[in-house]
């Protein structure tokens, strides 16, 4: 498996934890933290596409 597909993973196990979390926690400070980590999820996905870039330009 390469790295980028590694990092995809990791990082949707890490949303995935979240929802679960947004669900089960009935704090709402508790929601409140998962979604101030959700407001980077564009942020995380354009890096994704950023080094899914990188790995295919390095592979050339």
């Amino acid at each position: 498996m390469d790295d980028y597909k590694k990092y995809v993973e990791a990082v949707n196990k890490i949303y995935e934890y979240l929802n679960i979390m947004k669900t089960k926690w009935d704090s709402q400070d508790n929601y409140n933290y998962i979604e101030s980590i959700e407001e980077y999820k564009p942020i995380v996905i354009k890096y994704a596409d950023d080094f899914k870039k990188n790995s295919e330009e390095e592979s050339l």
